[in-house]
């Protein structure tokens, strides 16, 4: 069985890298994975949502080569100046994104042409959102 990598942990420590959030106990505002609901009103997540089956890479020699996808939700505060500031916060994640080759991996890339605006939730929040394509090899 090949080694498989939390690739929803290791975009959002890019994402931390960036600046544009921590993972820290006691006040994250980056999850790799589900928020909780007591998270911040300003916050990145960071949830995988596709992931193909591993595909055996060069014959017999154990490697196999991963493919998954990630999207990454931004949410900003309410405020007078609320969707400008998300979405410069959405882009700046996009940017931080888009054609890494971090270490361990093939590509980290924005696949979308740049954040998607959804709209405010419930409670007045601007969200946007936009996606990621990883790949990377292991070996058995």
């Amino acid at each position: 069985m090949s080694r498989l990598r939390d690739v929803e942990l290791d975009v959002a420590q890019l994402l931390e890298a960036a600046g544009l959030g921590t993972l820290a106990d006691g006040l994250p505002t980056l999850y790799a994975g589900p928020f909780p609901a007591q998270a911040p009103d300003s916050f990145l997540a960071v949830r995988e949502s596709t992931s193909e089956p591993p595909e055996k890479y060069l014959a017999a020699s154990g490697t196999a080569r991963h493919r998954a996808s990630v999207a990454v939700l931004v949410r900003q505060a309410r405020g007078p100046n609320a969707y400008a500031e998300g979405r410069e916060r959405a882009r700046a994640a996009w940017e931080a994104l888009y054609d890494r080759h971090p270490e361990g991996y093939v590509h980290v890339d924005a696949l979308d042409g740049g954040p998607t605006f959804l709209g405010e939730d419930d409670d007045g929040r601007p969200q946007w959102s936009f996606n990621v394509g990883v790949e990377y090899f292991s070996r058995e």
